[in-house]
């Protein structure tokens, strides 16, 4: 179902949900609170449920609204971060068994926020799907790319306000919830690995999301390569024009084929676009800043 079509058939905009996390953006509601109130009115829903209700569903408009809410307010985040934080120190536990409440794919509920990966997803999915323009489609509607655009800046600064350990290279299993790395990696694929032309990519949504994931979250995306963080088949997957390369997440050369991609895509910036040509500038700028992070080999 397309991400416009869940918001309405939920009605998450009237949802107390919605109404909470608006508050807590403007500093009306203290995290603590909210996380508590959304432990139990999350339990609550789940035991109000027919046989057969799952803890997917109780929890889904918890961060449909979240998500939601990202894509409309102005991009202090602070609090939905902290929020996040919080949450994921607790797990939902059936009263009855004692056992923490799991997803169909085993992840906890909350301490995993599976319910987060899963709705950024979706709409990743609507766009790459076509129930919702492409994100690398100059055509999409200018306030449909502001969206995208707080969409990724909202994802990137969760990424980075993550705690990850790298103990492997292979790291399937994110080790912090809130670590979505492999969504920017997505972003990256498909404006600089898919042959889609420089020249066309500044009027791009896609450009505009991948330079925030930089800005936003270039620390965390550059230690990923120093680590060669790697990924599933499906998530690591090189672009079309790189199906040869045997990529697995993010890898070394991968990551100059991205930085390459921005310097083009700004040489082809013309007049008109110079917001964009800007905000390019500033994702080479930390780029350059974290990549004097770099660990000298020994």
């Amino acid at each position: 179902m397309e991400w416009n079509d869940t918001l309405k058939r939920m009605q998450v905009e009237d949802s107390e949900e919605f109404k909470l996390f608006e508050a807590l953006v403007n500093g009306n509601v203290a995290v603590d609170d909210a996380v508590q109130w959304i432990i139990t009115t999350t339990m609550d829903r789940l035991e109000s449920y027919a046989p057969g209700g799952t803890i997917e569903e109780a929890d889904a408009i918890t961060f449909i609204a979240i998500i939601e809410l990202a894509m409309q307010i102005e991009t202090e985040y602070g609090p939905l971060i902290e929020f996040l934080k919080e949450l994921k120190q607790y797990n939902a536990v059936d009263s009855s068994t004692g056992l923490v409440l799991k997803t169909q794919d085993g992840s906890r509920v909350w301490s995993h926020l599976p319910s987060l990966t899963f709705w950024v997803r979706e709409i990743w999915n609507d766009h790459e799907s076509g129930r919702m323009t492409h994100i690398c489609d100059p055509d999409m509607d200018p306030d449909e790319q502001i969206r995208w655009a707080k969409l990724n800046i909202f994802i990137a600064q969760a990424t980075q306000a993550a705690e990850v350990e790298y103990t492997s290279p292979l790291q399937v299993s994110i080790n912090d919830a809130m670590d979505l790395s492999h969504m920017g990696l997505c972003g990256l694929r498909h404006v600089f690995e898919e042959g889609f032309p420089s020249e066309k990519a500044a009027s791009t949504a896609g450009l505009i999301g991948v330079c925030y994931w930089l800005i936003c979250a270039g620390d965390r995306l550059w230690e990923n390569v120093l680590n060669g963080r790697k990924y599933n088949k499906y998530d690591g997957r090189p672009g079309e024009m790189y199906s040869n390369r045997g990529w697995k997440g993010f890898e070394r050369e991968r990551w100059d084929i991205w930085v390459q991609g921005l310097r083009d895509a700004k040489a082809a910036c013309i007049s008109s676009q110079e917001p964009v040509e800007d905000l390019v500038d500033r994702a080479l700028s930390n780029i350059e800043r974290v990549m004097n992070n770099e660990i000298p080999s020994s």
